[in-house]
C-alpha cells in the first residue's frame, strides 16, 4: 500500500512540476522583430498566449505553468522599437510584457521540436515597413555625397601640399638641391591620379 502512495506522489510531483524560462533573446528585422525565450524544458502551443494592447503600445504574452527570475528577465538587452520590458509570476504563470514604439500588427508563435526554445515573431504594418525602407534609401544617397566631398577635400589637401613644396623648392638658392620640389610633384601626381582614374571611375 504504501508503495502505491510513493508513485502517487512522485507522478503528482513530475507532472505538475513547474517549466522555468531562462533567457530571453532580441533581434530585430525590418519588417518585425524575433523574440527567442529559452526554457528548462519545451513548451506547448497550449501553455502560451499573446496579445497587443493599442491603447498602452504593450505587447504582452503569458506562459501558463511556467516561472522565471523576474529581474534577471528584464535585464534581457533590448533593441529599438522595444524600450522596455516586464516580467511578472502571477500564480503558476509567468506574464512578459514588451514596450513598444513602433505598432504590432501580427504575432505567431514557433515551438522547436528539437530544443526548448520558444520563438515569437512580431510583425509591424506593412505602411511602417515601407516608411522605412523609404528612410533608409533617403540617407544612403547623402552618405555617398559626404564620402564624394570628403574625397574632394583631400585631394585639394594634397595639390595645396604640392604646390607650396614647390614654391619651397624654388626660393631655395639654385646650387641647393632640396627634397621640397620632388616631393611636391610627387604629391601633385598623387592627387591628379586619384581625382582622375579613382573619383571619376567611381561616379
Amino acid at each position: 500500500m504504501n508503495k502505491y502512495i510513493l508513485l502517487f506522489c512522485a507522478f503528482n510531483i513530475i507532472t505538475g512540476q513547474t517549466n522555468q524560462i531562462n533567457k530571453i533573446l532580441i533581434s530585430t528585422k525590418k519588417n518585425g522583430i524575433s523574440i527567442n525565450i529559452s526554457s528548462d524544458v519545451p513548451l506547448n502551443k497550449s501553455q502560451v498566449t499573446g496579445w497587443y494592447n493599442e491603447s498602452n503600445s504593450w505587447y504582452y504574452m503569458t506562459i501558463h505553468n511556467t516561472k522565471g527570475d523576474a529581474l534577471e528577465l528584464e535585464k534581457t538587452k533590448i533593441y529599438y522599437p522595444i524600450s522596455s520590458i516586464e516580467a511578472v509570476n502571477t500564480g503558476e504563470s509567468l506574464q512578459i510584457g514588451f514596450k513598444m514604439d513602433r505598432p504590432v500588427e501580427d504575432f505567431e508563435f514557433y515551438f522547436g521540436e528539437a530544443s526548448n526554445a520558444l520563438l515569437v515573431a512580431l510583425r509591424f504594418p506593412l505602411e511602417n515597413v515601407l516608411a522605412t525602407m523609404e528612410m533608409e534609401s533617403s540617407i544612403q544617397p547623402n552618405n555617398e555625397i559626404n564620402d564624394h566631398i570628403k574625397s574632394r577635400s583631400w585631394v585639394k589637401r594634397f595639390y595645396i601640399a604640392g604646390s607650396s613644396m614647390i614654391g619651397i623648392g624654388t626660393l631655395n638658392s639654385n646650387n641647393q638641391k632640396g627634397w621640397e620640389i620632388p616631393v611636391g610633384f610627387s604629391l601633385i601626381i598623387i592627387a591628379y591620379c586619384y581625382e582622375k582614374f579613382i573619383i571619376h571611375n567611381s561616379k
